[in-house]
């Protein structure tokens, strides 16, 4: 690379003079000028021209090169076609001759062309490189692009064109083949993409709660060729009818903590990140929203979700906001791609409160009963009436209102919820 690159500064210091043969020239770099404010950090150069050109000259009525012009062509076929350049070149070849040439000048243009094709030793022109991306999960990386070279071919006649145009750097044009290679991604590949999974704010809704997923919070991929997910799939899991949550009870999974539910919804998505997945820790752009009673408004009931450490994954209190809404209580939570699992909604109680949440029975065999330290509690019983009873600390955590609310009765009652505005009014202390 080193001799590459000493090749072409030579080249360019013998193309400021007329010379009569063939030659690369790559333009010097414009410096900035002194503005007397304090310089920009510099980016950092990339070791390739952004534009360079090519003077092909052949022998006196001769549509062949020669071998020193073989030479030059290699060297450009090596700078534009290097796996290593990021540089996307769009190529044009033009061939400039005299009134009576118009035939040998297209000769010339095609075997400059022809060159290039016996390299790429395909139909067309193609060239394989690499780019670099960042994906917000695996962070930086790169990718490769297979895309056909844009290469244009011209024929000119010297009296049909200005008079500015008859020479380039001093070198006389007529009889000669100009290539300009020029860094241009639009015209090679059409560009580069920002992948955002969303592609835009998304809102998913369940019976009673709902998810609202934020842009490019499960993906987000800069500077990528690669297509763009045409879809996602996200769907919410309810389980927040009280009868059910009793009849099947357990704690909320903590070590240390006394962590009671009240119920739950499972978030599932084809994008779910696993912990230890993604190099940095994903922001909190999915939020997570339930209605509440004013009960448990009161009793400061909070959302639950997953947080990793290096003691591993227990459930904790996520920051749990009131939501102002005119239709009903909600509170709501942010969680990130990696969280995607199940959000509880409970509350944390000392260890030894769990006798004014809880009957204690004698046994683990009956329905809805579960262990803690040792000791069998059951979150309900059943009256006379065959009615549920529950304890008045633990009934005011439920919302027993859903019981009432019955799609068939009333097949509208999820729109009267909608709220657009995710609007935060006030944080459970």
């Amino acid at each position: 690379m080193k001799k590459l690159l000493i090749f072409i500064i030579l080249c360019s210091a013998l193309a400021t003079q007329a010379i009569a043969q063939s030659y690369f020239y790559t333009p010097p770099v414009k410096k900035q000028k002194n503005t007397g404010t304090k310089p920009k950090k510099q980016e950092p150069v990339i070791p390739f021209p952004e534009q360079f050109f090519v003077v092909v000259d052949f022998a006196n009525g001769s549509e062949l090169y020669d071998l020193e012009t073989l030479d030059i062509l290699d060297s450009a076929y090596r700078v534009a076609f290097d796996k290593n350049n990021p540089r996307m070149y769009a190529v044009a070849i033009e061939g400039f001759g005299g009134d009576n040439d118009d035939t040998l000048t297209f000769h010339r243009v095609n075997n400059v062309y022809n060159y290039f094709l016996s390299r790429a030793k395909t139909s067309f022109i193609v060239r394989l490189t690499t780019n670099k991306i960042f994906n917000s999960c695996s962070g930086e990386g790169t990718e490769t692009i297979r895309y056909e070279v844009p290469l244009d071919r011209k024929y000119y006649k010297m009296s049909e064109l200005p008079q500015s145009r008859h020479s380039f750097n001093n070198t006389p044009l007529e009889g000669k083949v100009l290539m300009t290679f020029k860094h241009n991604p639009e015209a090679c590949i059409g560009g580069f993409t920002n992948c955002l999974v969303p592609s835009h704010d998304s809102l998913v809704r369940g019976y009673y709660s709902s998810v609202m997923i934020s842009k490019g919070s499960l993906m987000r991929i800069d500077n990528t060729r690669d297509k763009c997910p045409d879809s996602i799939n996200f769907a919410i899991e309810e389980h927040l009818d009280y009868k059910e949550v009793l009849e099947r009870y357990f704690l909320i999974p903590h070590k240390k903590q006394l962590l009671i539910q009240v119920g739950y919804v499972v978030l599932k998505s084809n994008y779910k990140r696993d912990t230890g997945e993604c190099i940095s820790e994903m922001p909190d752009s999915i939020f997570v929203r339930f209605p509440i009673t004013q009960a448990q408004w009161q009793n400061k009931i909070r959302i639950f979700g997953k947080k990793y450490s290096e003691k591993g994954v227990e459930y904790k209190s996520l920051t749990t906001k009131k939501m102002a809404s005119k239709v009903s209580n909600a509170v709501q939570a942010g969680i990130n791609v990696t969280q995607i699992d199940t959000i509880f909604l409970g509350k944390r109680i000392k260890p030894e409160e769990i006798d004014d949440y809880f009957y204690q029975i004698k046994t683990n065999v009956e329905e809805g009963s579960f262990e803690y330290k040792g000791k069998y509690y059951k979150a309900f019983r059943v009256n006379k009436n065959g009615d549920y009873e529950m304890k008045r600390a633990l009934q005011d955590l439920f919302r027993i209102e859903l019981e009432e609310e019955d799609p068939l009765d009333n097949p509208d009652g999820n729109k009267k919820k909608k709220n657009k505005k995710y609007a935060d009014d006030e944080e459970i202390e």
